[in-house]
């Protein structure tokens, strides 16, 4: 045996013979609970049942929010704001961008105006075209 295991094997016994004589010695170290029985107050408790009080609570009925009835495909030219988000992929911050746009520039002639939109690329583009018309 090298040194280490000299000193694990040292202190392995040390604290066998510290736990024999914990064991075996006349004061007891562990003070004693008194006992009783569990049995009795769970007698007790379905004996006596707690009943809650009913309280009234006031119950509200969520509506879903009215979609706009929108007809595709729209004109992107006169179309509003909310008209513009009932499209696929196009929110509120885009819509406002396309009214704006449309404001600044004058009226969509292609689909090549509708791509100088910031916001607005190639993949956008084509999801939007299948939704608007330019008149």
């Amino acid at each position: 045996m090298n040194a280490p295991e000299k000193k694990v094997f040292i202190l392995a016994v040390l604290l066998f013979a510290l736990g024999l004589l914990v064991k075996f010695s006349p004061w007891d170290p562990v003070p004693q609970i008194e006992t009783f029985s569990y049995a009795e107050q769970v007698r007790e408790e379905i004996q006596k049942p707690k009943i809650p009080e009913e309280i009234p609570q006031k119950r509200t009925v969520l509506k879903p929010k009215a979609k706009p009835q929108v007809r595709f495909p729209l004109s992107i030219n006169q179309a509003s704001v909310s008209d513009l988000c009932a499209i696929k992929g196009v929110g509120p911050k885009l819509a406002e961008k396309i009214v704006a746009y449309r404001q600044a520039h004058g009226r969509f002639s292609g689909p090549e105006d509708l791509k100088k939109v910031s916001g607005i690329g190639k993949k956008k583009a084509e999801t939007i075209l299948t939704f608007v018309i330019f008149d």
